[in-house]
């Protein structure tokens, strides 16, 4: 068994205690291992507010990537307009540069429910409550671009590139040095936090996000 799998079956035993509704299944078509059952979302009283009955799927590059999450009692459209890929129905968590950053600092199971998937599922209720997300990236590749665009303070997709280019050759610039992007400012000044974060990316997806930053810039259409 993938070693992605012995971990996640570690994890979903430590989590037993703080999760009676979730059980530890083994998927009969692949053999993955995936925990099935009942989320509740409770208010900081701790007063119940919806309950969601997920099926949360181990895949093997775990916990290098999220597990894939599926609500499966049909209340969820599998629609990417709601987060949910139509392919297969799992969640849209977040961007693909987002999911890899944070689990290259590391993920367990308890975070991962805590951290991602409770806001993703309250974000849901709050849409079908309202009619709209409260807070809302992009899906899919749009949404990578938008992390983009956010960590260079820029919406130059061609300066966004190359400044991926840079990172990629990882000779980081003094801290005093005019900044790689091009702006006249001082490095410190400038981009040293989004080089220093980005570089956390290996060069292969480096070179994957550069080729959908110049897609993109040449379509200007959403990635499907």
């Amino acid at each position: 068994m993938d070693d992605g799998y012995q971990i996640f079956k570690k994890d979903a035993g430590l989590i037993h205690s703080e999760y009676p509704g979730l059980k530890l299944e083994t998927d009969e078509k692949t053999g993955a291992p995936l925990l099935f059952g009942i989320i509740d979302l409770q208010s900081e009283k701790g007063s119940l507010i919806d309950s969601y009955l997920l099926k949360i799927v181990s895949i093997p590059e775990y916990p290098s990537r999220f597990p894939h999450v599926f609500e499966t009692a049909g209340r969820i459209p599998k629609n990417i307009d709601w987060h949910v890929y139509p392919s297969d129905g799992h969640f849209c968590i977040s961007s693909i540069p987002e999911e890899i950053l944070i689990c290259r600092k590391g993920i367990n199971l308890d975070d991962f429910i805590e951290d991602h998937i409770k806001p993703f599922l309250f974000n849901q209720k709050y849409r079908e409550d309202n009619g709209l997300f409260l807070k809302e990236r992009p899906h899919g590749h749009e949404g990578t671009i938008e992390f983009f665009t956010e960590i260079f303070k820029t919406d130059d997709l061609m300066t966004i590139a190359k400044s991926l280019y840079f990172i990629k050759q990882r000779k980081e610039p003094n801290r005093v040095n005019q900044c790689f992007c091009g702006s006249g400012k001082k490095y410190r000044k400038c981009h040293r936090q989004a080089f220093q974060t980005l570089s956390a990316f290996t060069n292969q997806e480096l070179d994957l996000f550069i080729k959908m930053v110049l897609k993109y810039g040449f379509s200007q259409k959403p990635f499907l």
